[in-house]
């Protein structure tokens, strides 16, 4: 049953969505579960969210949101064994209140996912897990939490995921339920990320304070630049292939200890202005300051940051991890270089910077065009309900 909007309730509600990855102000994977949330709410679906150690909270607790749809919100564990059954209590007297779940999400699958099949297996209700990269690049072959993700997807009805690599990965490991696992790519709001006056005084300003010189460009290194980003191995990379004097870094985000320490050494690091994460209405212009957005990961999902960056102008300079590739098409709407190719980094480096300004705008607007159209909120909740049913 849909929210009778009139009455401004809910009847029996068909998804109860499990995450340890909301409210979205938490930032990375927690935008994406939030905005899913909100465009499935938007479709008039109603969907019950179970966050599992939400922030601030110190007894479960339920919040009802406009329209009738519950947040069920339950504290980080303090001792073995509460946090999963405070959730699973919770999840019983809010379906019996409703008459019942009629399907159950898990967003990412070590957690939300086995919670789900879990409880969807207890309240007899099919259920489905959303994979967004770490949970099969990583946990997988963690001990404490490759068990989880390998019953997350035993017992899921369906799997989602926002790489077609990571599609086929698991059709390779699962191919009794082949057909039951798709493509869900995120999406970019568009609109959202229309540059104002203020977000254009903020990138003169950005570029005032990196000084570029003639035929030099700015590079954008954006979120949590760890390890698994691999930001000293593309450094050493345009290093060697002598590009270190055509560049600035516009670095927004927290750094892991070896990516500071490179930065730190100007034999190595070109010129940079370092911000970390503001407010989310600051990135625009923080985004629109950098002529490239560059991921040279060695494992990722669909990156919102390479999405936001696009829909601002941002020109991608990423390797081929993940859903990068799917993304964008090398030459056209970005530049793409082979992870494990030092080589090529540069190569493909130097023809990003050896585009003429005149390439370089024009690509710029189509890489906005494309995202804006292929990359839709409709598109990414069209997904998700097309893998529900």
């Amino acid at each position: 049953m849909i929210p009778d909007r009139r009455e401004g309730r809910v009847g029996p509600c068909p998804l109860l969505w499990i995450t340890d990855r909301y409210p979205p102000q938490r930032g990375g994977m927690a935008v994406s579960c939030g905005r899913q949330v909100e465009g499935l709410r938007s479709r008039g679906m109603a969907v019950d969210v179970l966050a599992l150690g939400a922030p601030g909270v110190t007894e479960p607790r339920v919040e009802i949101r406009d329209g009738g749809h519950a947040d069920l919100l339950i504290p980080t564990e303090t001792e073995a064994g509460m946090e999963a059954n405070q959730a699973w209590i919770a999840a019983q007297m809010r379906s019996r209140k409703l008459g019942g779940y009629k399907h159950l999400v898990g967003f990412g699958a070590a957690i939300g996912g086995f919670h789900a099949v879990t409880f969807g297996a207890w309240l007899g209700v099919p259920s489905t897990v959303l994979v967004r990269g770490n949970d099969l690049d990583r946990d997988w072959f963690l001990p404490h939490r490759g068990a989880l993700v390998r019953e997350a997807f035993a017992r899921a009805h369906s799997i989602g995921a926002v790489a077609m690599e990571k599609v086929h990965r698991l059709r390779a490991l699962y191919p009794e339920k082949a057909a039951r696992i798709a493509w869900t790519p995120n999406s970019v709001d568009a609109a959202r990320w229309h540059l104002l006056p203020a977000d254009r005084k903020r990138r003169e300003e950005i570029r005032g304070l990196l000084q570029c010189g003639e035929g030099e460009r700015v590079i954008g290194l954006f979120g949590e630049l760890k390890a698994k980003k691999r930001i000293p191995f593309w450094l050493e990379a345009i290093r060697d292939a002598g590009l270190l004097h055509r560049i600035r870094l516009l670095i927004v985000g927290t750094l892991d200890a070896a990516t500071s320490s490179i930065l730190d050494d100007a034999v190595i690091a070109p010129r940079s202005v370092r911000i970390p994460f503001g407010a989310p209405e600051q990135l625009a212009g923080l985004y629109a300051a950098a002529d490239y957005v560059a991921i040279p990961s060695m494992f990722e999902g669909m990156p919102n940051v390479l999405l936001e960056a696009m829909a601002c102008g941002c020109v991608p300079i990423v390797s081929d991890a993940g859903a990068m590739g799917e993304v964008i098409q090398d030459g056209e709407t970005g530049f793409q270089f082979a992870g494990d190719d030092r080589a090529a980094i540069g190569e493909v480096t130097a023809r990003a910077l050896d585009a003429s300004p005149e390439a370089l705008a024009a690509m710029s607007t189509r890489v906005t065009a494309h995202v804006s159209t292929a990359f839709t909120l409709d598109r990414e909740v069209d997904a998700l309900l097309a893998l529900f049913a």
